[in-house]
């Protein structure tokens, strides 16, 4: 998403389920600067956040990366700086179908994530919590929060995101010479609404970032269509 990103000296990698992960320096940084608003309650309330994050865009980006193995893609993930990539090679059998199924598989893991802790809370497995804002409390309400409220964002017809390549991919499949063009235009369209709708309610990372992803896609417009 946003471009090639290079390896650095400082980068954390390791493997899960078989799966080589990368972390870039840079993602940590974002990260505690979309969850600095939190330091004031204390610095390990900021490290929660910081977890959060990892674990949330680790879980979604996981979730792309075990559909993309299952169909024969040797994936890989990237977390950086503007969250994750699951990154493979499609084979001589990839589909639009198949496209579609890895590109929901992201938020679909994160709706899972989130329900599985819901659960447990219903169960008393974790909880109750405390009065006030306690640590606990705290990574409960912001793991259901990132997964569910991030998964749904990421599920709109915007290019890069998942509900972009979902809307090319089922745009394609209706026009195959036109598709692509398609889903470019409804992107800019919902991205601008996002972006707008943000900025009234005073939410600034997501109308930045809405309104970056609309010029990408009049970019893309201007240059290719």
């Amino acid at each position: 998403m946003f471009g090639p990103v290079q390896p650095t000296p400082y980068d954390l990698t390791f493997s899960l389920f078989g799966i080589p992960v990368r972390v870039i320096a840079w993602f940590w940084l974002t990260a505690v600067i979309l969850g600095f608003s939190s330091v004031h309650i204390g610095p390990e309330y900021l490290l929660a956040w910081v977890a959060i994050v990892f674990v949330s865009i680790l879980v979604h980006e996981l979730g792309h990366a075990l559909v993309a193995a299952a169909f024969g893609y040797p994936p890989r993930i990237l977390l950086y700086h503007f969250g994750g990539l699951a990154l493979f090679t499609p084979g001589y059998n990839y589909s639009q179908l198949r496209s579609i199924l890895i590109s929901l598989a992201g938020p679909g893991a994160g709706f899972v994530f989130a329900g599985v802790i819901f659960l447990l809370l219903q169960a008393r497995v974790i909880g109750p919590f405390p009065q006030g804002m306690s640590l606990p409390y705290f990574a409960v309400r912001q793991l259901l929060y990132v997964n569910i409220w991030w998964g749904l964002l990421n599920l709109l017809p915007v290019l890069p995101l998942d509900g972009g390549n979902i809307c090319r991919d089922v745009c394609t499949s209706i026009n195959a010479r036109q598709g692509e063009r398609w889903a470019t235009i409804i992107a800019l369209m919902v991205a601008v609404g996002v972006a707008a709708y943000a900025f009234q309610l005073g939410e600034q990372y997501i109308a930045i970032l809405f309104g970056f992803m609309a010029y990408q896609n009049y970019e893309m417009l201007q240059r290719r269509f």
